[in-house]
């Protein structure tokens, strides 16, 4: 009963936390790898090999004072566009990883570069969410969603690197105190940081758009949505509605 108790007491701290004030990291690495690609994607509907090429820099080179401040305790490398490594923060290598999504890169070169074509023979949700791997706003929410996955870490004494499980073959099995990682209060810590990024983009707007809209899009909300099922996706998207709010996200239209 007390440990069920100190869990409890943890996750209530973990929701009442600020949202992370590091939109200058994130312009700072967006526009470092990503942007020049962005741009000419949505001059030309192409892409190419020549494009989010990989790179590294170090958390040391970020600016906001809680990235400075999680540097002192835990330094980290940032690789960037590493193939087949995605968006991921690994406490246990000191690493942060972030990336375009390759597989939609891949595809998207498959069809001769042509977003367009490629896009032209998707179907449902994929064809949906192909095009917003592009943007600003998802790679922007990708990376400020690992960053804070390493303020939050290194803040609170490592507690996602100590509270992974392992599964009887010794691989990382993706649960966090019991339920599915996408729905973990850590999580959601994360997750509202994409939603973040979105109403900086659309916030001319925001209390005309409905919760729907925000699940439809923002990339990585949708993605955990068809991911999560039943009661677990009901609590889920009631916790993620209770966190916007709390920040001052929920529209009008929302509620």
């Amino acid at each position: 009963m007390k440990e069920e108790i100190k869990i409890l007491l943890r996750e209530n701290l973990l929701l009442i936390e600020r949202l992370t004030n590091v939109n200058s990291d994130v312009d700072l690495i967006y526009n470092r790898f990503f942007k020049n690609d962005v741009d000419e994607i949505k001059r030309t509907n192409m892409v190419n090999r020549e494009m989010f090429s990989d790179g590294d820099m170090s958390t040391s080179e970020l600016k906001s004072t809680e990235s400075i401040n999680a540097n002192k305790i835990n330094k980290c490398n940032i690789i960037i566009n590493y193939s087949n490594k995605g968006n991921f923060y690994q406490p246990k290598k000191s690493l942060i990883s972030l990336s375009i999504n390759q597989g939609a890169l891949e595809y998207a070169l498959d069809n001769n570069g042509s977003l367009k074509l490629a896009h032209s023979h998707l179907y449902g949700n994929r064809a949906n969410t192909f095009l917003k791997e592009f943007s600003e706003e998802r790679i922007k929410g990708s990376i400020h969603h690992e960053l804070v996955h390493w303020i939050d870490d290194t803040i609170n004494n490592s507690h996602i690197y100590k509270s992974f499980k392992k599964t009887e073959e010794k691989k990382l099995k993706m649960v966090y105190r019991n339920i599915p990682i996408d729905a973990s209060t850590m999580e959601i810590q994360a997750q509202i940081h994409n939603i973040k990024q979105y109403y900086n983009k659309h916030k001319d707007i925001w209390d005309t758009l409905s919760f729907n809209d925000i699940i439809n899009s923002v990339l990585t909300i949708n993605i955990v949505y068809n991911k999560l099922h039943g009661n677990v996706r009901i609590e889920w998207l009631k916790r993620l509605k209770k966190r916007m709010a709390r920040e001052g996200l929920l529209g009008d239209n929302m509620r």
